[in-house]
């Protein structure tokens, strides 16, 4: 008599052929590592990319545009300033004072440090924190905007705001980052991350950019290019150039890594 289907499904179950790798058992199931991800928007950080600098296109060219993205453009004035407030502690300076101004300028007031490392650092400084945010693994955001909040609260506590305005806004950047990464949902958080880097990064290029008109203008401003001339003796304009050079690798690096990441994701 032959069996039925529920009957030879009983003696395998028996024989423990479905087992869970104990000894004895002739097959086994393997469980894949859990690995944290963001769900939703945050798969690719290619495709976050695109969304972010079309979005960041189509508010800028909106009559209000230009007010919607000033917290962002004085964000980096801020981070600029802080990576030469960094430097200066770092190279065994002190800082005393630093001031962010409403029409995007700012000036920090260091003591001692080496400065041929604290006239780069603001430039190329805010290009390497728009770096890290485009690098960062996308599942890591909640964290990665938090360390940002980081900034502003060095300010307040550090570096010695030297106005009104500067502790003002810090205060607002501190707890605008601060509950993004507490409460926005986590399928949104890559979003912003990618926004946020793309703003810094975009802005700090902008920066360097208006140095090298600056610095070709033979003007008397004075800028971190001329100071970095004083310290190292090459022109201002040579120094400006340098930096650009720099930060468009830099750029280029952050999307190469955003590519080859889906890349690998993609083949996985």
């Amino acid at each position: 008599m032959s069996k039925s289907t529920d009957e030879i499904l009983r003696e395998l179950e028996a024989a423990n052929v479905f087992g869970e790798g104990k000894p004895g058992t002739v097959a086994t199931r393997t469980r894949r590592p859990v690995v944290p991800t963001i769900s939703g928007l945050g798969g690719s950080g290619l495709v976050l990319l695109i969304i972010a600098i079309v979005l960041i296109a189509v508010v800028g060219s909106l009559p209000f545009g230009s007010t919607a993205l000033y917290p962002f453009a004085l964000f980096v004035t801020l981070v600029h300033e802080s990576g030469h407030a960094l430097a200066a502690i770092a190279t065994g300076g002190s800082v005393a004072s630093l001031r962010i101004r409403g029409d995007l300028s700012g000036v920090t007031l260091v003591q001692g440090g080496v400065e041929s490392i604290v006239a780069p650092a603001g430039y190329l400084g805010a290009t390497l924190a728009g770096v890290g945010l485009l690098t960062v693994p996308l599942r890591y955001a909640r964290w990665a905007i938090g360390a940002l909040a980081a900034v502003p609260l060095a300010t307040l506590l550090l570096f010695h705001p030297a106005d009104s305005f500067t502790t003002v806004w810090c205060v607002a950047f501190g707890l605008a980052l601060g509950a993004a990464a507490w409460k926005i949902p986590s399928r949104f958080l890559g979003l912003l991350q990618i926004l946020l880097g793309v703003e810094v990064g975009l802005n700090a290029f902008r920066d360097i950019m208006t140095l090298l008109f600056i610095s070709g203008t033979n003007s008397h401003i004075y800028t971190d290019a001329v100071l970095m001339s004083r310290a190292l003796f090459f022109p201002a304009t040579v120094w400006a150039v340098m930096w650009a050079i720099v930060s468009v690798l830099l750029l280029l690096f952050a999307l190469a890594m955003l590519v080859s990441r889906d890349v690998a994701r993609l083949r996985s």
